[in-house]
């Protein structure tokens, strides 16, 4: 979809998502906690060398450097400002993907989180972002039309479709209330704490359970739009 995949190399959810996109054809880059000539860990020694061949290594520490615990909250800091959204896959209370989901924050970057069990200790780190006001990501293609990915319709082509009606059950008046403040036109979060008259944190839940019902989508850079016509 000609995005580029920038990640830590670390074992886990980092190597996965740079073998995914090496295999697909993608671009890659890995930033590393240690001197470029340095492979941590051992165990991606291949991974290090095809990302090398197809893809971009990088590091701000000098030649030889070896790992160390200071060395990857640092690195984050640039797989942040690299990117131009950070999508959390899953996270623990202490984990450095949240150190990364911090700065893309504070570097003005949309933040994406996958929702996951109560009772599986690596979702809690995702939950929190989500409860903060990171984007709720519900599938590969959610993920791409959040990123603007997906091409538009042809206007020459395609037919105007109306929005659909949906038997929509009765809301919560904190639900309601979102949703009255949402446009069919992409909505600033802001906007909608403002027009709905609650705290933000109350917003962010509702809008997390509107988008679950179907009744909502997200857009890029914490806007969202409304699904239905008549509820």
């Amino acid at each position: 979809h000609g995005f580029t995949v920038a990640s830590g190399m670390a074992v886990g959810i980092d190597t996965q998502a740079h073998r995914g996109c090496l295999e697909a054809g993608g671009r890659t880059i890995a930033v590393l906690g240690t001197g470029l000539d340095v492979v941590y860990p051992l165990s991606n020694s291949y991974l290090y060398k095809q990302i090398q061949e197809q893809g971009l290594v990088i590091s701000e520490y000098p030649a030889s450097t070896k790992p160390a615990r200071s060395n990857f909250p640092q690195r984050n800091r640039i797989i942040a400002g690299l990117s131009r959204a950070v999508l959390v896959m899953e996270a623990p209370n202490k984990s450095g993907a949240l150190i990364t989901a911090r700065l893309a924050n504070e570097f003005c970057r949309d933040v994406y989180a996958l929702p996951g069990s109560l009772d599986n200790p690596n979702s809690i780190g995702c939950l929190g972002l989500l409860n903060r006001g990171a984007h709720v990501i519900l599938s590969e293609g959610h993920l791409l039309e959040m990123l603007g990915a997906i091409p538009e319709l042809d206007p020459h082509s395609a037919l105007e479709q109306p929005l659909p009606t949906l038997a929509v059950p009765t809301l919560e008046p904190a639900l309601a209330k979102v949703l009255d403040a949402i446009a069919f036109e992409p909505t600033s979060f802001d906007m909608i704490v403002q027009q709905a008259a609650l705290e933000a944190g109350s917003v962010s839940s509702a809008l997390l359970q509107l988008e679950l019902m179907g009744l909502v989508s997200q857009a890029p850079g914490m806007r969202y739009r409304k699904l239905v016509t008549e509820y």
